[in-house]
């Protein structure tokens, strides 16, 4: 119990972004032993779905971290990003005032004897 208290002090002393390296690491160091067992020593032992829970886990870590460090500094700065990129503007600009009139496609008539398809 000692030495999960002595983990849970160091992680409350660094960043989020610090355990969630440490834990894509541990994941990636873990998930290669778990195929390196299965395919050398333990066939009967499962893959899928430990690897698909700890994904899962590790992909809401992940999304906490990234919503938990938005603030209004990223909020703005991915405003003017977005406004920057925003490239289709003039476009739909265009077409809102002077709509294109499309004509209707002409099939040239189907030969006697063949079908439409």
């Amino acid at each position: 119990m000692g030495r999960i208290k002595r983990i849970i002090a160091y992680y409350r002393g660094r960043s989020p972004v610090t355990l969630l390296w440490h834990h894509g690491f541990l994941f990636l160091v873990v998930g290669t032993l778990i195929v390196v067992l299965r395919v050398t020593l333990l066939p009967w032992m499962p893959l899928f779905w430990p690897l698909v829970i700890w994904y899962v886990i590790f992909s809401f870590h992940f999304l906490l971290v990234r919503s938990l460090s938005a603030n209004n500094e990223w909020a703005d700065d991915r405003a003017d990003k977005l406004r920057r990129h925003a490239y289709d503007f003039q476009h739909v600009k265009d077409i809102y005032n002077k709509p294109t009139n499309f004509k209707e496609p002409h099939f040239p008539p189907a030969e006697p004897g063949r079908s439409a398809d």
